[in-house]
């Protein structure tokens, strides 16, 4: 076969693979409410029977929310603590009243950004592994009784067909809005409570609006798989 014929055949083979717009766009994106682009949040955390928010075991499940759609920007899953949660301050008195603040470490899960974002190159969504997840949680304490509690969260990803870990994500802001231990039910327009294992239909958790978000990216190389058009002709020279 001439050398010309044979890389008319390999381009062939391989244009699914050299046909992704790119990798998303550098920058830093915030919230609506910050005066950026992207849709503020909602999120939940799950629990198995004898589970807690602060115990190992627990699921998350975060996804914007615009007013009208619920997920329509980005949004992640399946991320679960491993282990208990680090007591970092207890103020709490005789009393019962004071706050208590955690340290929370997911591991795994995966997110997803919608390829309408401002990060977008034109692919139609951006999805990768969660590599690092942690949530300080504080606990607001009225005769020992729990009345509110606020959270803010770190993370990083990676973005699947690039090489290198440059995804990071922070939320400033999130409210506990209510949770099954106080007799709470789920409302509309929130992420599903998620069973263990992060199978669909739990039954135990707590339910958050997230606030103050912010997004950023910055160094996608792009994959070993993905090669120039005059690397694949030097292969024929």
């Amino acid at each position: 076969m001439r050398s010309t014929a044979k890389v008319a055949l390999l381009c062939a083979l391989i244009l699914p693979t050299i046909a992704m717009a790119g990798a998303p766009l550098e920058g830093t994106w915030r919230s609506t409410d910050l005066g950026g682009p992207v849709p503020v949040g909602r999120y939940t955390e799950s629990w198995g029977a004898g589970g807690g928010a602060v115990l190992a075991g627990t699921m998350l499940n975060a996804s914007s929310w615009d007013g009208v759609t619920l997920g329509g920007s980005w949004s992640y899953s399946c991320a679960t603590e491993l282990t208990n949660a680090l007591l970092l301050d207890d103020s709490v008195d005789a009393q019962g009243f004071g706050t208590r603040t955690w340290r929370k470490s997911f591991s795994g899960g995966t997110i997803w950004l919608s390829g309408s974002g401002p990060w977008s190159t034109g692919d139609p969504q951006y999805t990768g592994p969660i590599v690092s997840y942690v949530e300080f949680e504080t606990v607001t304490y009225v005769a020992f009784t729990p009345i509110a509690a606020t959270t803010n969260v770190q993370a990083a990803a990676m973005i699947t067909g690039y090489d290198t870990l440059c995804l990071g994500f922070t939320v400033g802001n999130g409210a506990k809005i209510g949770d099954t231990p106080s007799g709470g039910t789920l409302p509309a327009n929130y992420p599903a409570l998620m069973a263990p294992g992060c199978a669909p239909g739990g039954v135990n958790g707590a339910w958050w609006n997230f606030a103050q978000l912010t997004l950023y990216i910055t160094n996608c190389s792009v994959g070993t798989e993905e090669q120039s058009w005059g690397g694949i002709k030097s292969l024929y020279r």
